[in-house]
């Protein structure tokens, strides 16, 4: 790793509040805490270059192993050129800035000019599919809004999906990917392969994915944040029954925002599957928490 590689690093660690010897983790949750304090949603206009600040450092850190950050934290020697670094990375900052400007002028022209297509089709998939790459969520937004007839396409999915693997989905990225017309197998596709990420996920997104797929559901309730458990669960289809190691997963947890839905849908849903829980139902009669304690008891009775 150069001297410069390693400047660029700590400069990077620097924007998000973190110092040398950060690890993959502390990048991705400091990013998570700063992007939900910056993002325009929140705070309005006002804090727009910051939020491109951390988002273009933590692109940049995210694929590093920790072997690499933690080169970048051992001392160097000293360089009389030190701070030809620090300014390069100031340069560089305050280029991202102007670039994340130009997009935003460039996404005005941008609806504009397909806005007043009148055949849809004309909208080429290159030219849709480079516009889901971008950091910037408001380009990434007009191309989902005049990419419907591109949904099911195999380009498109694989596109989307990626957006959705990102650390933050945009709350206005959700609510247009909520109403484009997938159809129930691309859906499952997208949905099966951006699983992992769910906790990510605005709760309209969950609920736009998940369909009444249970193999969908089953995946998304390992992953999602415990008060979306009893989202997908209040979906949950009749007749249909869970995966016992699924199953298993859940009853494991002590977060009663887990096990509240988790055994009212064994008690609607699945109740024979009791009898291969028996052992953690007779622990869950003693929980702190006393619906947990309710439920446990209907389905050991």
């Amino acid at each position: 790793m150069s001297v410069m590689d390693k400047a660029e690093i700590l400069t990077n660690l620097k924007t998000l509040g973190l110092d040398a010897g950060a690890s993959p983790d502390d990048i991705h949750s400091a990013f998570r805490r700063l992007a939900r304090e910056l993002h325009p949603d929140v705070t309005g206009s006002k804090s727009d270059f910051r939020f491109k600040q951390i988002t273009s450092a933590y692109n940049q850190l995210k694929n590093l192993t920790a072997e690499e950050l933690n080169s970048a934290s051992k001392p160097q020697k000293p360089t009389k050129n030190i701070y030809d670094y620090y300014n390069a990375a100031k340069k560089r900052q305050a280029e991202e800035g102007k670039i994340n400007s130009i997009l935003d002028k460039y996404e005005q022209e941008f609806k504009s000019r397909y806005s007043s297509r009148k055949n849809v089709y004309d909208i080429d998939m290159a030219d849709v599919i480079f516009r889901l790459k971008s950091s910037n969520y408001k380009v990434v937004n007009a191309a989902l809004k005049h990419s419907g007839h591109l949904a099911n396409k195999v380009e498109f999915r694989r596109a989307f999906s990626e957006i959705l693997r990102r650390p933050e989905i945009d709350d206005s990225t959700a609510e247009i990917a909520a109403a484009l017309p997938f159809e129930d197998m691309t859906r499952k596709l997208i949905a099966l392969d951006a699983a992992d990420n769910a906790e990510n996920f605005p709760t309209l997104l969950i609920i736009s994915l998940i369909g009444s797929d249970p193999d969908v559901m089953e995946s998304f309730l390992l992953h999602v944040k415990p008060d979306d458990v009893a989202v997908i669960l209040r979906r949950w289809p009749s007749g249909k029954i869970i995966n016992s190691n699924v199953l298993r997963k859940l009853l494991d947890s002590n977060d009663a925002r887990i096990l509240v839905p988790v055994l009212g849908a064994m008690k609607t849903h699945f109740p024979n599957l009791a009898v291969q829980h028996k052992k953690r139902l007779k622990e869950l009669e003693f929980h702190s928490t006393a619906a947990v304690r309710a439920w446990a008891r209907k389905l050991t009775k």
